[in-house]
Order: C-alpha cells, then structure tokens, then sequence
C-alpha cells in the first residue's frame, strides 16, 4: 500500500456541511495519520473520535472521502500487514487474525487474508533463525528456549513439537539450515 500523497481541499470542500463543521480540520488530521504508515478504517475512526475529539459526522465524512480517494482500503492494508507480519516478523496466522482483529478490520477480510498463510513453513523458518542463535545448547534447554519463542510467535503446541524436533534432529545431522 502506497502511503497518500496530501491531498489539500478546496475551499468549497473544507466549508461544505454545516456552518461550524470541522471538517477540512478532520480530514487533515485523518491524513496526517495515515501518512506514517497505512491504517485501517477503524483505527483511523478511533484516532478521529477519542484522541482528536472530532464529531461521528465530520469522521465519518472525512473517512468516506478517504475511502473514495483510495487512501482507506482495509483489504489492502490487510493484506500488506499479513505479508509483513509473516515474512519479516514469523507471526502465526492466529497471531495476525488477533491482530487485525484488534485493528478493526472486517471478519470476512481477515480470513480471506490469513487462510492461505503456511504456519508450519513460516514456524520452520522462525524456528531455524532462532535455533542457530541458541548455539550449543543441550536437548531440554534448545526444547524450552525455541518452544517459548514459537509460542510467542503464536504457533500452537502440536507444531511448535514438530518444529523442535525437527529442527534438533537436523542440527544433529549437520543439516541445520539447508
């Protein structure tokens, strides 16, 4: 997702509502937001209302605006935040579902976003950067220590077993990493 280039409103825009309305105020503030990295509706609802105090007319005014500029598109943040979560951070699709859940992105989204996530490949993966750092360890340290971590990342306790096994076994047969 491509962070928004400021959009400034014309005169006639900003006015437009009632007299008093705070709109071109609200609209900047919601731009301001998103320029520091891509957010969905709701968290820029959120911000709008509570943090700013904006009334429910003007955000909502403000955040069809967005919407029509393309600067809101909750599928594509949705699925950028996945995509960074899994590649770079070796979060469960669990983890990222409560995620974008506690980001208010819609059910229908999150599951069409996570369902195709390969948590077994990404555990491994977590797991093999992890395993090189825990050196020499013995048996039951290495299975506490990456069991943890894993868990963390929000594996569940069935493949965090598998992950840790697999990976001991392949550190014994010096194919660790291959």
């Amino acid at each position: 997702m491509v962070l928004p280039q400021r959009k400034q409103l014309s005169k006639r825009e900003a006015k437009s509502g009632p007299e008093g309305d705070d709109f071109g105020a609200c609209y900047e503030a919601a731009l301001h937001y998103i320029e520091y990295r891509p957010r969905s509706g709701a968290e820029v609802r959120r911000h709008l209302q509570y943090k700013r105090k904006f009334s429910e007319e003007c955000v909502s005014r403000a955040i069809t605006k967005l919407k029509e500029l393309q600067l809101i598109d909750d599928r594509a943040f949705s699925e950028s935040w996945a995509r960074d979560r899994v590649s770079h951070r070796h979060k469960s699709s669990m983890m990222v579902r409560h995620e974008l859940m506690q980001k208010g992105v819609d059910a229908g989204i999150i599951e069409s976003v996570t369902g195709g996530i390969d948590d077994e490949a990404n555990a491994l993966r977590a797991g093999e950067t992890k395993a090189r750092q825990l050196g020499n360890l013995e048996y039951q340290e290495f299975y506490k220590r990456l069991a943890s971590y894993l868990n963390r990342k929000g594996f569940g306790a069935e493949l965090v077993q598998r992950v840790v096994r697999r990976l001991w076994d392949s550190r014994m047969d010096g194919t660790a990493g291959k």
